[in-house]
């Protein structure tokens, strides 16, 4: 093992917050009860949104500080930007590593095709839920599982035409013993299985999600040891398998130390330009600067970042289960983006 470089290695961007649905597990599009006063409202975000030259600015900030950072557009929807296709079309044209998450309603399929047919480049990535609702017959979330099996559905069609068509499957307490059937399924389809667990909203500073009964987390169990042991050894497709899944089982039911203070190996984007301390977490200093007073023009990282990150983590953070945190966590030391995603893919 070689010295630790200090470098982000993943960028989660919230480049809207905006969005065509209305999911009862989602937070971040909506105005929501446990907001606390400093957080602003929705329409904040909207009057606000980062301008297409400031995404583009930032990302080419970003690839100064490390040319190999992998960059995932989130929401809201991301492609209810009209933006979209000019943002995608720099990705491609300087050789950024991206993944767009998108719900892969109706509505967006005219973006999609356009991004795949008109926009002069393959589109690199598409992810969208595709959870293990879809193999429980009359699951009370109708919308939650007509929406993952709509995502798949749209999944095998776009899969012919990018880079790498990817399921984000979230796990909790109810759907674990449908896993293995989904991500055998979906490995026999050509499509990468993108596995986390569910955690939920511990104090009101956790602003991405509405999930807050614990009875949906995961408990470390042997059954649960078992399922992640054969992902582990198996032949599916599933995202730094090797890596992954045994540091999932160390952290359940949903207590992850990322230690992020220490190593900013991740680093999120919000709608306005500012910084977070996480994807799940706003936190309070932290978004008081955008990219540019965090990242200088070499590319360096502000010893600033670091100072609110640590005191955002240490009053608001109270642990989770994000697989993106393990993923850009395991591999900063390689700097090495198929690493990244890829290297423990049979």
């Amino acid at each position: 093992m070689g010295e630790r470089k200090i470098m982000i290695q993943i960028a989660n961007w919230l480049l809207t917050r905006r969005c065509n649905l209305s999911c009862s597990y989602c937070a971040i599009a909506r105005n929501y009860d446990m907001k606390p006063a400093l957080y602003p409202d929705m329409k904040y975000y909207s009057d606000h949104e980062m301008s297409t030259q400031v995404v583009i600015n930032n990302l080419k900030r970003l690839k100064i500080h490390n040319p190999n950072m992998f960059h995932i557009f989130y929401g809201g929807e991301p492609l209810v930007r009209k933006d979209i296709k000019e943002i995608v079309k720099f990705c491609n044209d300087n050789n950024i590593f991206y993944t767009i998450i998108t719900n892969n309603s109706q509505t967006v399929q005219p973006i999609i095709k356009e991004l795949v047919f008109d926009n002069g480049s393959k589109l690199s990535g598409i992810t969208s839920s595709v959870d293990p609702v879809i193999m429980i017959k009359d699951y009370k979330d109708k919308d939650r599982q007509h929406k993952s099996i709509d995502g798949l559905k749209r999944l095998e069609y776009w899969k012919q035409f990018v880079d790498d068509a990817v399921a984000e499957i979230t796990v909790d307490n109810e759907t674990i013993d449908y896993l293995i059937p989904l991500v055998s399924s979906l490995t026999e389809k050509g499509i990468s299985s993108s596995i986390t667990f569910i955690d939920i909203a511990r104090n009101p500073y956790y602003d991405f999600s509405n999930i807050t009964e614990p009875d949906l987390l995961v408990k470390p169990t042997e059954k649960v040891k078992t399922i992640l042991n054969e992902l582990t050894h198996s032949k599916y497709d599933v995202h730094m398998a090797r890596t992954l899944m045994p540091k999932i089982y160390d952290i359940l039911p949903s207590n992850m130390d990322c230690e992020i203070e220490k190593d900013i190996h991740n680093i999120t984007i919000d709608a306005d330009g500012s910084i977070r301390l996480c994807i799940r977490i706003r936190g309070i200093e932290t978004p008081k600067f955008g990219l540019c007073k965090y990242i200088n023009d070499d590319g360096k990282i502000n010893i600033e970042l670091y100072k609110h990150i640590t005191n955002d983590k240490k009053n608001y953070c109270q642990g989770c289960n994000w697989t993106c945190m393990l993923m850009s966590g395991s591999v900063s030391t390689k700097n090495d983006v198929d690493n990244l995603i890829h290297s423990d893919r049979r």
